[in-house]
């Protein structure tokens, strides 16, 4: 065989791997065509080589928090916003920000975070971090105009090979919004309709907590009346008659706020709130009718209580549930004494409510139902109350369990979490915390 035969073998040979090669490459280029854009999702491919440069140098400058970097020199975002260039979409990327040409989306990333400015700090943070991934909610700005809610997932390249090259995907969950705002709305609406029941149930004794002072201002203003018609009248006698008429005006009048407060329809709205102040004003609201059933109440509220971050109707609304709940276990139990006591603690990072009766305890058999919406046990009951209360805990990021209590009677705990630990600061493990507190029962 001539060395020519050979070499002409030998570049035959070469030429169908290349050939081979360049059939696999298209081949897998098409399939990576055809997944990029089947995603049912906005993808966009990035050019971060813009911004890893100046991170590798603050890395080596010994920078460790770049979150206070960020806020204290706002012009590297901009920077990025900028410099961060959009390589490759999707089609769906084209119909989510209703591009009417491919320009518009190969371009800096700025008009990725237009409808929400903050999204490209975190995005920034989490790169210098070296995380793998980040995601986040989002409003994204269409070019029309119109802010669409969706949810951001960013994957940051951990190959030096391919260190410069980011790919971010976008949903839209203008869908998931609508239904989870829906889903609120009926909460409230289940929350007013809670709050009128209770407020039913109550009605003797709000009307009887207001006629009391109402007939003390009658009584004292007849007095008075009396005393200045004399020949001679009896002035300090007169003063002291018009400040308990004061006195007694004021109290109608915080009956009267707290009936408000309870029917109110309001969104909720959170402040800085002292947890006793809230329990006692719920105790205020139901003595009245405690008393009526022949019913105590004991309350024992740790002085040294933290602040928390709550909406005060709806605690105080969970307060009043769960002492009305109290009330009608004690009243299905026949045997004494009837109690309820109410306590505030404090410990990791959090604060505790519990609720305690005296009455016939959960039956084991229904133990895992009490907190489900429309679960009762009493025959005029609508089930709603320990829902709401559910409800109410896990918008504040807190925990609500039962428990039986040893010689019987049934206890409510109620955790939420004190202002630190809602502001991660002194707390950060505090929502992980929380988190594996069951909502349900334990045993007892």
């Amino acid at each position: 065989m001539s060395m020519t035969f050979q070499k002409e073998c030998h570049d035959h040979e070469a030429l169908g791997q290349m050939r081979r090669r360049l059939n696999d490459l298209e081949t897998s280029e098409a399939r990576y065509r055809t997944l990029f854009n089947n995603v049912p999702a906005a993808v966009f491919q990035v050019d971060a080589s813009g911004v890893e440069s100046l991170f590798l140098t603050l890395k080596r400058d010994g920078l460790e928090d770049i979150d206070r970097y960020l806020v204290e020199n706002p012009h590297l975002i901009e920077l990025a916003n900028r410099s961060v260039i959009v390589r490759e979409v999707n089609d769906v990327a084209f119909t989510l920000f209703g591009a009417v040409e491919v320009s518009q989306l190969l371009a800096p990333v700025a008009y990725i975070f237009a409808g929400t400015p903050e999204a490209s700090a975190r995005v920034m943070s989490a790169h210098f971090q070296g995380r793998p991934n980040h995601q986040q909610r989002l409003k994204i700005k269409r070019f029309d105009g119109r802010l669409v809610d969706a949810w951001l997932m960013v994957s940051f390249p951990q190959l030096t090979s391919n260190f410069d090259t980011s790919v971010l995907m976008i949903t839209d969950m203008t869908e998931q919004v609508r239904v989870e705002t829906e889903l609120r709305k009926m909460e409230t609406e289940f929350a007013h309709f809670s709050k009128l029941s209770v407020l039913g149930e109550f009605s003797s004794a709000i009307v009887h907590e207001i006629r009391q002072p109402l007939s003390v201002v009658a009584n004292d203003a007849a007095t008075a009346s009396r005393w200045l018609s004399r020949s001679a009248p009896n002035l300090p006698k007169v003063r002291e008659l018009i400040q308990r008429i004061g006195e007694s005006t004021s109290h109608a009048t915080e009956v009267i706020k707290r009936v408000q407060d309870m029917a109110s329809k309001a969104m909720p709205e959170r402040q800085i709130c002292d947890l006793n102040q809230l329990v006692a004003s719920a105790i205020a609201f139901t003595k009245k009718e405690a008393a009526r059933r022949s019913i105590g109440i004991t309350s024992k509220l740790s002085a040294a209580l933290p602040k928390v971050q709550a909406d005060p109707v709806q605690v105080q609304q969970l307060v009043v549930n769960l002492m009305n709940n109290a009330m009608q276990a004690i009243e299905r139990s026949e045997r004494g004494p009837r109690q309820i006591f109410v306590s505030t603690t404090v410990g990791d990072c959090r604060v505790c409510l519990e609720v305690s009766d005296t009455g016939p305890g959960i039956p084991e058999d229904i133990a895992d139902d009490i907190f489900e919406s429309f679960f009762t046990t009493r025959k005029d009951g609508m089930g709603m109350g320990l829902s709401i209360c559910r409800t109410i805990m896990q918008s504040h990021a807190g925990a609500i369990s039962a428990r039986n209590v040893a010689g019987g009677g049934a206890a409510f705990e109620v955790w939420l979490p004190i202002i630190s630990a809602f502001e991660e600061v002194e707390c950060p493990n505090a929502i992980e915390a929380l988190s594996k507190t069951c909502v349900g029962i334990k045993g007892g």
